[in-house]
């Protein structure tokens, strides 16, 4: 086996909607210094909003008593222009600290096809969990998860709420050429953490990711034996007393709806490695 790297050279991120959520954009550019990747930020427009707005029919309730007016056409496009203007200040207060290579973009339309559209193999799409519980049941937000695990790409779940900013990375390694192995090795290396590898017992992989993990200057641990296949509950369990900054396992090692869960529950980024090409 060869030394860990990694192949990743974007991470495409679907910009949040509220100005709560941009410290984990924040955490993004952090993850993408460490990955040694570009990222490209693209806000949303709702262009439905403005075409509902032009319909003679539409009201809107002014709160204090004000009853109902027409929604001013002019009105909804200079604020959805503010908050494109917001979004765009907002970014680049996030990104400006790790000095990453990063683009804002505006566009309007289905997240799952401009998103999904735009991902390539060497891409990590992120799916950014909004503090508001309300925001998560939206469409935008439940298109977006849907476009990122749709897609043949890398997926990284940033929860709303980050438990811990240092400490190891737990690699959840089902066997000895799963492609978390390498991901969780360079980054580990890039963050000065050691691994925690995480396998079923028994496992024939735990030779290889040693001498991998020796080529690669990093200390690695064994941690609590998995069984196969993997419950998310149990695997939470395990978790409890490692204190990681990150997980990374491979796509499809748990289903992928319960992937923002172990994520939310550890307030911890969860990375899902896919094979890349070589």
């Amino acid at each position: 086996m060869n030394e860990p790297r990694l192949n990743f050279k974007r991470m495409l991120v679907r910009l949040p909607q509220s100005a709560h959520d941009y410290a984990s954009v924040g955490v993004t550019a952090q993850f993408a210094d460490l990955l040694g990747a570009s990222v490209v930020a693209t806000f949303f427009q709702d262009a439905d909003l403005a075409d509902v707005a032009a319909l003679p029919c539409v009201r809107e309730l002014r709160p204090l008593g004000g009853g109902w007016h027409p929604i001013e056409g002019p009105q909804l496009v200079r604020q959805l222009e503010h908050a494109a203007v917001t979004a765009r200040r907002l970014f680049h207060d996030a990104v400006r600290p790790t000095g990453i290579e990063a683009s804002f973009n505006i566009a309007m339309g289905s997240v799952a096809d401009v998103m999904g559209s735009a991902a390539a193999a060497d891409d990590i799409i992120v799916i950014i969990e909004p503090r508001n519980p309300a925001e998560r049941i939206t469409q935008q937000f439940t298109r977006l998860v849907n476009a990122a695990f749709g897609a043949s790409v890398a997926v990284m779940v940033i929860p709303s709420r980050i438990a811990r900013t240092a400490g190891p990375i737990v690699a959840v390694i089902s066997r000895p050429d799963d492609p978390s192995i390498d991901s969780a090795l360079a980054i580990a290396a890039a963050a000065k953490e050691r691994v925690i590898a995480l396998m079923p017992p028994g496992s024939n992989a735990r030779k290889s990711i040693v001498k991998l993990a020796e080529a690669a200057g990093v200390r690695i641990e064994a941690g609590p034996a998995i069984q196969e296949p993997l419950d998310v509950s149990s695997l939470l369990t395990q978790f409890t007393h490692l204190n990681e900054r990150l997980v990374v396992m491979s796509r499809g090692a748990i289903p992928d709806k319960c992937a923002p869960t172990v994520a939310s529950l550890r307030g911890i980024p969860l990375l899902l490695a896919r094979a890349l090409n070589p």
